[in-house]
């Protein structure tokens, strides 16, 4: 594979008409990070939240649609995502380092605002895992050992919980976008206006 990604350059520049054609870096780190999110969310894709699969309920089993993300080839081929575009992101990381320098210090403004975000994903990921682990042990204290057939011992599906923790982030996403768009608005420094003309006056 690492073979034909060098000479694959070499062969399409020879054709008429791709010579011009380019990627921007930027645009290939994109999609780089977008692959990853996918191959670590098929690879982190459990075959069932029991251990003992005979024992599962409806609730506790995958789609039909996404039984197949369970399966090793999947898992595979998530596998060799991660490891082909880590070889792709060091390459351009090296050759970014060959060609210019690193400038610390400089950062975006709107960075510290992604951090709050980054950290409630991590919270919504241990809001799902709560979730899960809770289905885990379904009408059990303790599992298979400890039972509670009580009203109140309702949990929901899966589907319900991660529906309404997924809410949950995106209002709280809403909310905190809007206090960014009212603070950057606010601290903008005003326009400000060029000085009228002076325009000589008749003496009296």
């Amino acid at each position: 594979v690492l073979g034909i990604l060098v000479v694959l350059p070499v062969v399409l520049s020879k054709v008429p008409g791709l010579k011009n054609f380019t990627v921007s870096a930027f645009t290939m780190i994109k999609v780089g990070f977008l692959m990853i999110v996918v191959a670590d969310a098929i690879w982190m894709t459990p075959h069932g939240f029991v251990p003992t699969q005979g024992l599962a309920t409806e609730e506790l089993e995958l789609p039909s649609w996404a039984s197949e993300l369970a399966l090793m080839p999947a898992k595979n081929a998530a596998a060799f995502t991660l490891v082909f575009l880590t070889v792709v992101n060091y390459l351009l990381y090296n050759r970014a380092i060959k060609r210019g320098t690193i400038v610390w210090g400089k950062i975006d403004f709107a960075s510290q605002f992604v951090l709050i975000f980054l950290a409630f994903s991590v919270i919504w990921t241990m809001g799902l895992m709560g979730a899960v682990r809770s289905l885990t042990r379904k009408y059990y204290h303790v599992y298979n050992l400890v039972p509670d057939f009580t009203p109140e011992a309702f949990t929901p599906t899966l589907a319900y919980s991660a529906w309404w923790i997924t809410g949950v982030t995106i209002v709280f996403y809403a909310v905190v976008s809007f206090a960014i768009l009212v603070t950057l608005k606010a601290g903008s420094p005003k326009a400000v206006g060029s000085p009228a003309p002076s325009v000589p006056v008749e003496a009296k």
